[in-house]
């Protein structure tokens, strides 16, 4: 089966083999030739990685009038990230087309660039809802053209709370567009839009989920001390230094917590959370799409929407709550053919946890054999630092400074001193570069944290 096969044309066929893509997916071989001869409308069931973005984006592409400068397709998506790769699949397959151009408007970037952009002839818009609305309520996005409207990873939307913008933007759109829904699961709130919005002869297809997964992605679980997870999670990022992958974890302050754990370790971590601004979120992402971070530290919603090749494992630092959870996680790794490795870290009193996604998910786990190395023998070092009493520090605050800032634990510090410009405390060695890493550059108070090893000239030296 090919792609001419499907009846994709000549130009579009040109630039997926610059793009080496030559065979189609399930989805696409199932999605294409309905959308290209039929009016009626579409879901489609399918995880992550199954090919669904080329799915929708060739036909509509093929069927789009390239003389008629408006509107005709939306896309909406949960996120930038999301969007923008989106976006780039429309502009990479249109390359030999004549004149049909793709827009990408998110929340995160000036509206009034987006505004000035689609004045210009724009025949594709891929927007997320919250930056859609904002644009229909100035006036700078008319729909009275559109002729398709998709839902790509509905599921995740509804997740991230999006429902009440979904339902403003369908009932704002007219009755006799086509309607794409793609979702990798079918949530009540998915199965409403559904019911709501969308014609009653529409044709679903589903991808066999449980196929894929088995087939592509070796499932398995690590078993951990009490105490020592850190250095399990060490042992197996020693042993896959050279590959990139993603940890989950369940909150914002646990994702925060076990990259800065990570600083100064062999394996390069940094962390993606609801508190970093839109900057700082795209200069992570900037690392690890280049491979000069190899480990991404994540919570389920900050990762929403990412789309990162290659990835070679998923680690679940935190179980997720939900087994559709797992199965968002799990399917970033072992995408568009190739294999990738799940791990599920837990205690052995825990094991239940594992049986259950078994069952709910119909698939397999093994375990893991890894021990974390051997700890050195080392003295404790005592570390100075420059902030007091005078900076509103107590020993009780410190400490918490230290653990959330510097990724400590807490019953790791000991013999704190507060005085009233300069602090000290002890700690093995072994957190030495990971404290210095933490906090160089860090500003308090209008004041650079400073640090030394130096006790006898440390109130001279740290300032």
């Amino acid at each position: 089966m090919t792609f001419s096969d499907l009846g994709i044309n000549a130009a579009i066929n040109q630039a997926l083999e610059e793009n080496k893509i030559s065979v189609p997916t399930d989805i696409q071989i199932q999605t294409i030739p309905h959308i290209l001869e039929n009016l009626s409308d579409l879901v489609a069931v399918a995880q992550t990685g199954t090919g669904k973005t080329a799915a929708f984006c060739l036909p509509i592409l093929q069927t789009i009038d390239p003389k008629l400068a408006k509107i005709q397709a939306l896309v909406l998506v949960p996120t930038r990230e999301l969007g923008q790769q989106v976006a780039r699949e429309f502009f990479l397959f249109s390359k030999h087309l004549s004149r049909v151009f793709a827009e990408a408007v998110y929340g995160g970037a000036p509206i009034e660039e987006q505004i000035q952009k689609l004045k210009r002839a724009t025949h594709v818009v891929v927007a997320t809802p919250g930056r859609l609305l904002d644009l229909l309520d100035r006036g700078a996005i008319n729909l009275q053209d559109l002729k398709y409207l998709v839902l790509d990873e509905a599921d995740e939307m509804m997740n991230m709370g999006f429902k009440t913008e979904i339902d403003q933007i369908l009932k704002s759109c007219k009755n006799n567009i086509t309607k794409m829904l793609f979702t990798a699961t079918m949530s009540s709130d998915v199965n409403q839009i559904i019911s709501n919005y969308l014609r009653p002869k529409y044709i679903e297809i589903r991808i066999n989920a449980e196929e894929f997964i088995n087939q592509k992605i070796d499932h398995k679980y690590l078993i951990y001390k009490q105490g020592d997870k850190i250095d399990y999670l060490k042992a197996f990022l020693s042993d896959h230094q050279n590959q990139r992958g993603i940890a989950f974890c369940r909150t914002k302050i646990a994702t925060k917590r076990l990259a800065k754990q990570l600083a100064g370790f062999e394996v390069v971590a940094d962390a993606l959370h609801g508190n970093l601004n839109q900057e700082m979120r795209d200069k992570v992402m900037r690392g690890f799409k280049k491979g000069r971070i190899n480990l991404l530290v994540a919570t389920d919603i900050a990762a929403r929407g990412i789309d990162v090749k290659d990835l070679d494992y998923i680690i679940h630092y935190h179980l997720p709550e939900k087994s559709e959870h797992y199965t968002h996680r799990s399917g970033r790794t072992a995408r568009a053919g190739k294999t990738g490795v799940s791990v599920c870290m837990v205690k052995s009193d825990n094991l239940q946890e594992i049986k259950t996604l078994e069952s709910e998910l119909k698939i397999q786990f093994s375990s893991i054999n890894i021990q974390p190395k051997p700890e050195k023998q080392s003295l404790p070092i005592t570390i100075y630092i420059n902030i007091g009493f005078a900076q509103g520090f107590t020993k009780g605050n410190l400490r918490e400074f230290l653990v959330e800032e510097a990724g400590l634990n807490m019953d790791s510090i000991q013999n704190i001193t507060v005085e009233d410009n300069r602090s000290y405390f002890t700690i093995s060695q072994k957190y030495e570069q990971q404290i210095y890493i933490n906090l160089k550059g860090y500003k308090l108070a209008h004041r650079n944290l400073k640090l030394t090893l130096d006790g006898a000239n440390s109130k001279r030296n740290i300032y």
